[in-house]
């Protein structure tokens, strides 16, 4: 519910900022912190395990505005090690999420200071299994998102994110970040 506020104050904000021009156009760079949620499902569908943490990374991308459209290209790199414990006790020991790649394309809204947008791409993954052993996997992402321009070249902005890994060690891995990040516009 708080970040439905944040977003409505930001598309307000947005809406009064337009006649500003403000433009869109060009590189950026930043950090990225992310609440990651991830369920590991058996291939019945059954969630044998599900867990949560704190994930931070960097991103880059280049936005071309076209006037009340925005198109985007983006990639980001994060780190992090999300226990992902059974939920019954009957599992071994915990695996873990450690990497997270991605690359995509994004379609916004030029609102002004406040841009609004969805996305999808591509992502790779690195997980510890139960027996430590390192695995990995990709699989298609999709996500929406608000930026807003604090100044012409400092950007802060949140957003949701889905990541559906489809072959984790015989099971599926999906992943749902919420985040927040903060970017350099060169």
């Amino acid at each position: 519910m708080q970040f439905m506020r944040v977003f409505a104050v930001f598309l307000f904000m947005g809406s009064a900022a337009q006649a500003q021009g403000t433009d869109w156009s060009g590189l950026y760079g930043g950090v990225v912190l992310d609440f990651a949620s991830v369920e590991i499902e058996n291939a019945a569908g059954a969630v044998t395990n599900d867990g949560n943490g704190l994930m931070a990374g960097l991103e880059g991308g280049y936005r071309y505005d076209l006037g009340d459209i925005v198109l985007g290209a983006n990639t980001s790199v994060i780190f992090g090690s999300v226990d992902i414990p059974p939920v019954t006790g009957a599992l071994p020991q915990d695996p873990s999420l450690d990497f997270l790649a991605s690359v995509g394309i994004e379609v916004g809204y030029d609102l002004g200071q406040v841009l609004v947008y969805g996305g999808i791409g591509y992502s790779w993954a690195t997980a510890t299994n139960a027996s430590n052993n390192r695995i990995y996997d990709s699989g298609a992402q999709f996500g929406i998102g608000a930026d807003y321009m604090l100044s012409d070249t400092v950007i802060v902005g949140g957003g949701i994110t889905r990541t559906n890994l489809n072959d984790f060690n015989g099971s599926d891995m999906r992943v749902t970040s919420f985040g927040l990040r903060a970017a350099y516009r060169f």
